[in-house]
């Protein structure tokens, strides 16, 4: 049974459609990728299925239940989304910020430190748990705020540009943690801009240009050639091996 299920979905924008006749399906287990170029409509797509933009046709179903008819516990149990650029609006600590994650949850106060303690270790914050956000660099706000998202373990996690901050060694982590995170059963969606990570390390990927939906399916079928060309006006030349995925791109 499909988790999430996105029905002849519209957006309007003020020029042009955000989002054009949007079919898609997707399942539990698995890490995809959202890709295209700069105004594909990636975040718009993620905004959408996480109810902060109204689609003009179409509607979004999570778990078989239109999204509409959820209440805001209901949407806060099954779904986390880590927008793209948040900045927090108090100054807390990173342990308070990622409380914030629980408050629509119904656990003990033992099952709340346990599942704090999880996510702290995961997004590799056990030195500065205790650190306001404002003496935080971007990358360390990043994982924090990806902590918070992590720490209700959602059946499905909306992540836009989760990786868009880090260095290296945290985009690598960050990939890997949700790599196993979706391995544990959670449909984790994101938005990436990095090619060859999406790549290496998603299931499936789902290819955007202009607001309409090119593509959806394994790396290798997406990323071909044809598309590489339509989308990015690129070719490419890949290098993959079980360590990696590099690649050599020019314009066309």
């Amino acid at each position: 049974m499909a988790l999430l299920e996105l029905c002849d979905i519209r957006v309007e924008g003020l020029s042009a459609p955000r989002l054009q006749s949007i079919n898609l399906t997707l399942h539990s287990g698995q890490l995809v990728g959202v890709i295209g170029a700069n105004g594909a409509g990636k975040s718009s797509l993620l905004k959408t299925i996480a109810g902060l933009l109204t689609p003009a046709t179409g509607h979004v179903a999570i778990d078989q239940q239109p999204m509409q008819q959820m209440s805001a516990r209901q949407k806060a149990e099954v779904m986390a989304y880590l927008p793209q650029r948040e900045q927090p609006q108090w100054d807390v600590s990173v342990i308070e910020l990622i409380k914030i994650g629980l408050l629509q949850h119904r656990l003990s106060r033992s099952e709340q430190q346990l599942r704090i303690d999880q996510v702290v270790t995961e997004c590799d914050l056990v030195d500065l748990s205790a650190r306001a956000l404002s003496t935080l660099s971007g990358g360390e706000q990043q994982r924090a705020l990806l902590a918070r998202a992590l720490v209700g373990q959602p059946k499905l996690l909306l992540c836009d540009e989760p990786t868009s901050a880090l260095d290296i060694n945290h985009q690598l982590h960050t990939m890997q943690l949700l790599q196993q995170r979706s391995g544990q059963g959670q449909l984790v969606l994101c938005c990436l801009h990095d090619l060859p990570l999406a790549a290496r390390f998603c299931d499936q990927l789902v290819l955007l240009n202009e607001g309409k939906l090119i593509d959806v399916g394994a790396p290798a079928k997406v990323l071909s050639d044809a598309n590489l060309a339509q989308v990015f006006g690129i070719k490419a030349q890949w290098f993959c091996e079980d360590s990696g995925v590099a690649w050599l791109p020019q314009p066309l």
